[in-house]
C-alpha cells in the first residue's frame, strides 16, 4: 500500500485543468482561449461536430491546443472524447458551447437534410455536451459551462428554426443552472449580436467575457448576459 502512495501522488500532480470549446467555425475563438489559458497553464480542446467519422479525429496543432472532430450526438464518441482528455492528464474546468450560427447568414430555404444537421449542431449537441461536461464537473464539485446564443430580437423574424433553436438552448441553460448551481457548477447563457469568426476583435471580446464568467466567485455568479459590439 505504501508503494502506491508516491505513484498516486505523482499522477495527481500531473493532472492539469483544461478548456473545451465546442462548435462550428471556432478556430479563431479557440486560438484566443489558447493565449489566455497558457497564462494559467491550461490546455485547450477545440471540438467540432462531424456526423461522418466513426471514431474521433484528432489533430495536435501544438502543445497548447488539441483539435478534435467527432459525432457529438453519438454517446460513445462523446465518452471517447472524455477519455481522451483524461488520458492526456487534463481535467475539464471550463466548457464553452457555440451553436451553429450558419442559418443566420443564409437567406435560402433549407432542405430537410440541412434542417436535420442544424438541429444536430444546436439542440442535440447542446444536450449531449452538457450532460457529459456536467457529469465530469460534478466529480470535483466545480466547473463552468457557458452556452453562446443569439439575442432573440436579432434573429430573422421569419426564421422560426433559428428562433426555436436558440430559445431551446436558453431554456436548457436556465434549467441546468437552477439544478446545478447549488452543486458548484456555474452555468451561463451568453447572448451575442452576431457571429463573425474572422472578426478577431469580436472573438477576443467573447473570450474575455467567458473568462470573466469563469473567474467569478460563487457569490456573484451570472446566469445570463448579453454581449454588445
Amino acid at each position: 500500500m505504501n508503494r502506491l502512495i508516491p505513484h498516486l501522488f505523482r499522477s495527481k500532480q500531473k493532472v492539469k485543468r483544461c478548456v473545451v470549446v465546442v462548435g462550428n467555425d471556432i478556430d479563431q475563438l479557440a486560438q484566443t482561449f489558447v493565449e489566455q489559458a497558457e497564462k494559467s497553464k491550461m490546455h485547450v480542446y477545440e471540438v467540432e461536430h462531424d456526423p461522418a467519422p466513426q471514431n474521433i479525429q484528432i489533430e495536435h496543432l501544438h502543445s497548447g491546443l488539441t483539435k478534435l472532430r467527432l459525432n457529438l450526438i453519438n454517446s460513445a464518441a462523446v465518452k471517447d472524447l472524455i477519455k481522451q482528455i483524461h488520458h492526456a492528464g487534463h481535467l475539464i474546468d471550463l466548457c464553452v458551447f457555440q451553436p451553429d450560427f450558419t442559418r443566420l447568414v443564409e437567406s435560402n430555404p433549407l432542405s430537410a437534410q440541412q434542417i436535420e444537421l442544424q438541429w444536430q449542431n444546436t439542440g442535440l449537441s447542446a444536450v449531449s455536451i452538457s450532460q457529459a461536461m456536467i457529469r465530469q464537473m460534478l466529480r470535483k464539485g466545480k466547473g463552468t459551462l457557458i452556452f453562446l446564443g443569439m439575442q432573440q430580437n436579432l434573429a430573422a423574424e421569419n426564421d422560426l428554426l433559428s428562433q426555436s433553436m436558440f430559445a431551446s438552448i436558453r431554456a436548457l441553460a436556465q434549467s441546468l443552472a437552477r439544478e446545478f448551481h447549488p452543486k458548484g457548477i456555474h452555468i451561463t447563457y451568453c447572448m451575442l449580436p452576431y457571429w463573425k469568426s474572422q472578426n478577431l476583435e469580436f472573438m477576443y471580446s467573447i473570450q474575455q467575457v467567458c473568462w470573466h464568467v469563469y473567474q467569478q466567485p460563487m457569490s456573484t455568479w451570472t446566469q445570463e448576459l448579453s454581449l454588445f459590439q
